[in-house]
Formats: C-alpha cells, sequence, structure tokens
C-alpha cells in the first residue's frame, strides 16, 4: 500500500496545532498569570480563618499582588512600580463573610492588555478569581 500523502485530514490537524500555538502565544501568559493571582487568592482565603478584619485581608492581597506583578516604569523622570494589569481593591474586590455556616467568600476581577501577535492589536482580557474557605472550627 503507498502513502497517500498531504489529504484534508493532515491539513486539518496542521491547522489545529498553528491554531493551538497562536492562541498560546497570545493568552498563555495571561493565563499563567491568572494561577499565581489565585493563589494569592486562596492564601488570603486561608488568612481569613485567623484575621477577622477584612481591610487586613484587602491590604494583604494589595500587597501580594504588587510585589509579584509590578514592574518597574519611568514616568516624568522618576521610576515607578506599576501592576501589569488593571485592578481596582475598591470595586474588584469583594469579600463577603457569612456566620452560618462559618465561610468567607473572596472575588477578585482583573482586566489585563495582551498583543496579537503578527497583527500587533490590543486585546483586553477580564478574569473573575474566586476563593472559599471554611471558617468553622476545627474539632478534633
Amino acid at each position: 500500500m503507498r502513502a497517500r500523502g498531504f489529504t484534508f485530514v493532515t491539513f486539518l490537524v496542521l491547522a489545529g496545532v498553528l491554531a493551538g500555538a497562536f492562541w498560546c502565544l497570545t493568552y498563555g501568559a495571561a493565563y499563567i498569570e491568572r494561577f499565581e493571582v489565585s493563589s494569592i487568592v486562596r492564601e488570603a482565603a486561608n488568612l481569613c480563618y485567623r484575621e477577622p478584619n477584612d481591610e487586613k485581608i484587602q491590604s494583604f492581597i494589595v500587597i501580594k499582588l504588587n510585589q509579584a506583578f509590578s514592574e518597574e516604569v519611568m514616568d516624568h523622570g522618576r521610576m515607578e512600580r506599576v501592576l501589569s494589569f488593571d485592578f481596582s481593591p475598591r470595586d474588584d474586590l469583594r469579600i463577603e463573610r457569612s456566620d452560618s455556616p462559618r465561610e468567607v467568600n473572596i472575588w477578585l476581577t482583573y482586566r489585563r492588555n495582551v498583543t496579537v501577535p503578527l497583527v500587533g492589536q490590543e486585546r483586553q482580557v477580564e478574569f473573575t478569581v474566586h476563593a472559599y474557605q471554611d471558617l468553622s472550627p476545627v474539632k478534633w
């Protein structure tokens, strides 16, 4: 039996591989960053077990995000640290506690700009990260 050569199925497989590579180049870094943001929000939810003050939890999240994702930018002759994504602590961070059952839910919404290769366009991607923590006392 002889080889059939380049077929329509071969074309579909190559097109799928190229589309996947293009998606990874465009959005891959944003999704990897989302996993890091998600771990910071989960860490803050765990911190709620021993910290009842929501403002301290909010400042913990802001400090951790600034440590992990801020970059130095030259602005009018001075160096400033700027987050690599758009985020407002007052509007985009929500902490909700309930007493029965004792639990906390934290939602963080942020926007990040990604550049589409070959075209040079910028697109804004919005992520919402959620963390849940049960705050009921541990019974041994």
